[in-house]
């Protein structure tokens, strides 16, 4: 038996090396096109002829065989899935002004095993903020780029970043191009990958950050000839890990920092672990991370520092002041079990202005309404809301999240509903904003309208504020559905969330957050399923958001100022129909 079943596993084995070592199909081969082209020496054309032929096959890929293809424009690879090289083939852009790969219109894109060699940037891929996205640099070489090797970027016109996606540049190699990595994404690895910088690049950083990246498993070969040269410009989030910031010619600064703390909320942070540190070759900042501003978080640990300072920080900065402002819990700056003579310490001034900062209310002067100008803004709405009519037709609950909500029909039987209002419950704006350390009253103010309730913006901010209303009693078996509309005032902006919270468990559901442009429809949602609790009675509080942004389009959205307002038409626990 044994033997029979040593037998079948060969027979396995020699079967899938069969397949393995078939041709790769669904692939557009590059070189069936080159002679159809016409042109021997410029291959541009035979490559768009092979990238239209990919297009038009769904989920093709393009493969280049081995060889050398000089290009003199940039090429389009907008609707191609994957693009890989056989034997490294070497892609030359002979025009120094022109990109060799470009589109911003990539989702998911894997691009491997080929060489790139002169014009301005080399890969150049991105996307519109599409969620889901995953773009993949693998096994390539990239040399004499005069711009930047593979620069992650986002077409829109904020240019704020490819936000949405997932990129990884991994297992390349880099020589002589003005800068190595330009990221713009949510989350950038750079990983198991070898750099040599160009000896000039004209006051450019090997890489520019300005999202968050993580580099890991580096090698860095500096070529030192200029005065201000540097690794990392960042205006993000940056960890490095086992990143050899290599000291030929006596290297230069690994990090120069532009991003500034936040005073609340999250903010941009820099970790530098196991990391080799030369920098005397940039004599201004000779240390490993260079202050232009200072972030939320600093973290050196385990590094060895070649003779220079774990941080400086610009002279220019006013220290005296700089902090006030930044919440408790925002700032935090270590170093840990690194070596070197200068290892030890922090810059003394930072730490201790950020020890001795004055910690205020936050004042958003004109941003925000005044209590005077609340009170007057809320009493012109309260005077509108009188003109605003109701649904004329009762409401049935066309959202279909959570499963299983879809249909409920509203009930117009005042026995059959129990009316939530800030006369009969808390309706409390005196707790924190998610995840700030600022009260919901700062953000919203409320108050009755008759039947209704004008929730109100206070500021031009953004973010998740919102009302809890409490110990709401449910009697599961008679008004099991809890319910609400808003009416249509006019403001486009803003969107609204609802959660509920079970105050015996504490655990908490998110029945909905609808950020359409139509939000002035009926809502209805089985508290048994959201609970998971199907008869008794149970307490709970709700957490209605009145949120910073509304969607108009897929692409267009509207921000809530100070001073608009939704007016609840009402909110309700509901029978059955």
């Amino acid at each position: 038996m044994v033997q029979r079943v040593i037998s079948l596993c060969s027979v396995l084995l020699c079967l899938t090396a069969a397949v393995c070592a078939q041709p790769v199909t669904g692939y557009v081969n590059v070189g069936d096109y080159i002679v159809k082209a016409g042109n021997p020496n410029d291959k541009t054309e035979a490559i768009r002829q092979a990238i239209a032929e990919a297009k038009s096959r769904r989920f093709s890929g393009l493969l280049f065989p081995p060889g050398e293809y000089l290009v003199s424009d940039t090429i389009d690879i907008s609707g191609v899935n994957e693009i890989v090289g056989q034997a490294y083939p070497s892609i030359a852009q002979t025009n120094p002004a022109k990109d060799i790969f470009y589109t911003t219109y990539a989702w998911r894109l894997t691009i491997r095993g080929l060489e790139f060699t002169g014009g301005r940037d080399q890969v150049a891929i991105g996307n519109d903020n599409v969620d889901l996205g995953f773009l993949t640099v693998s096994d390539c070489r990239f040399s004499y780029a005069d711009g930047v090797a593979v620069r992650f970027i986002r077409d829109d016109a904020g240019g704020r970043g490819t936000a949405s996606t997932f990129c990884l540049v991994e297992k390349c190699v880099f020589r002589d191009c003005r800068q190595t990595l330009v990221s713009v994404s949510d989350q950038t690895h750079l990983r198991d990958c070898w750099i040599t910088t160009k000896e000039k690049p004209d006051n450019k950083a090997a890489i520019e950050n300005y999202g968050f990246l993580t580099c890991q498993n580096i090698i860095g070969v500096p070529r030192v000839s200029g005065t201000d040269q540097r690794w990392i410009d960042n205006y993000g989030t940056l960890s490095c890990k086992m990143f050899r910031f290599g000291g030929e010619f006596a290297g230069f600064t690994p990090v120069v920092n532009y991003a500034k703390y936040v005073p609340q909320e999250g903010g941009p942070t820099i970790t530098l672990e196991d990391c080799w540190v030369s920098a005397l070759g940039n004599n201004r900042r000779a240390c490993a991370i260079y202050l232009e501003e200072i972030p939320n978080q600093i973290l050196i640990r385990g590094c060895v520092l070649g003779g220079v300072p774990a941080v400086k920080v610009n002279a220019g900065l006013d220290l005296k002041t700089y902090f006030n402002g930044a919440r408790p819990g925002m700032l935090l700056f270590d170093i840990e079990k690194n070596i070197g003579e200068f290892a030890g310490t922090l810059p003394e001034a930072m730490i201790k202005a950020a020890a001795n900062r004055k910690i205020t209310r936050i004042d958003y002067g004109s941003r925000q309404l005044s209590p005077a100008a609340t009170k007057k803004a809320l009493a012109a709405a309260v005077a509108a809301a009188k003109d605003i009519p109701s649904a004329p037709e009762p409401g049935v609950m066309t959202f279909a999240f959570p499963p299983g909500q879809h249909g409920h029909r509203q009930v117009t039987d005042p026995a059959k509903y129990i009316n939530i209002t800030p006369k009969s419950h808390v309706w409390d704006l005196n707790e924190y904003v998610d995840a700030l350390t600022e009260l919901n009253s700062e953000y919203l103010a409320l108050a009755p309208a008759g039947d209704d309730v004008v929730l109100m913006n206070r500021i031009d901010k953004g973010g998740w504020p919102h009302v809890r209303i409490r110990n709401i009693t449910v009697d599961l078996d008679k008004t099991p559905f809890v319910s609400w509309r808003v009416k249509d005032n006019g403001v486009q902006g803003g969107h609204h969330a609802m959660k509920v919270i079970n105050n015996a468990t504490e655990e908490m559901n998110t029945l909905l957050e609808d950020t359409s442009a139509n939000q002035y429809k009926y809502y209805a949602f089985d508290l048994r399923k959201a609970l998971g609790i199907q008869h008794g009675i149970v307490n709970i509080d709700l957490k209605y958001y009145l949120c910073n942004n509304r969607e108009l389009s897929g692409l267009e959205y509207k921000l809530i100022m100070k001073g608009d307002y939704f007016l609840i038409d009402f909110i309700r626990l509901e029978a059955e129909e």
